[in-house]
């Protein structure tokens, strides 16, 4: 979204009329967690991240607001005192630092992207998921990058590996959210990214004591 058009959230409140509130804040997060987690320079709209609208006196919403007033335009601090507007800040939050923290998020060309990013295949019907190989951009890890936007819950096949899930439909950021091998299940209207870290090198085992001892002193 930006600051021609509407807002994203009033785009979602007015193409999506039979969801509820709670639905709209899942496809909030997860149009968020796509843009944040690919290639190239995230734009965000100024109160996106705090679920900004821009609402009319006829209860509709402004989609050119240039020339109009404050009480159409102004970022609704208030919205903060309801946890759930403060929910989806902390996940704007969590988004951000993850892609910080991982380079394989910011390639620098065209063919980077192509040798490191594979489609999964196997999936329902809507459902994308991307493996971001290892060294892509200096990267260190493998990341899976799962977007289901359907009303059920999806089941990935992951490459092999165990990987840590780090973003899924309530929470983003640095700090683990659990673990999954072989499948991963996806909750409905909702983004999950998981990381593989590289395998640890194999102990080494300590060179044997080959010194010769020392021959009994004797007449030659």
């Amino acid at each position: 979204s930006c600051h021609d058009g509407l807002t994203l959230f009033d785009r979602l409140t007015l193409s999506t009329p039979k969801a509820t509130r709670e639905d709209r804040i899942r496809m909030n997060n997860l149009a968020a967690a796509i843009y944040m987690t690919s290639q190239g320079v995230p734009f965000i709209h100024a109160g996106e991240e705090m679920l900004r609208t821009k609402p009319l006196e006829d209860r509709g919403f402004e989609h050119n607001s240039y020339k109009s007033p404050d009480s159409v335009n102004s970022l609704k601090w208030n919205d903060l005192n309801d946890e759930a507007y403060r929910d989806v800040v902390a996940y704007y939050q969590g988004l951000v630092a993850f892609r910080k923290a991982h380079p394989a998020l910011r390639m620098m060309t065209a063919g980077e992207v192509a040798e490191h990013i594979v489609s999964l295949s196997d999936l329902d019907f809507n459902v994308n998921a991307l493996h971001i190989t290892a060294g892509a951009n200096g990267e260190e890890n493998d990341l899976v990058v799962i977007f289901n936007p359907n009303a059920q819950e999806t089941t990935v096949t992951l490459p092999e590996g165990q990987w840590t899930i780090y973003i899924n439909g309530q929470d983003a950021g640095t700090t683990p959210l659990g673990t999954a091998e072989n499948t991963v299940a996806v909750e409905p209207i909702s983004a999950m990214v998981l990381v593989k870290a590289p395998a640890a090198p194999a102990p080494t085992e300590p060179a044997d004591d080959v010194t010769e001892p020392d021959e009994p002193a004797g007449d030659k």
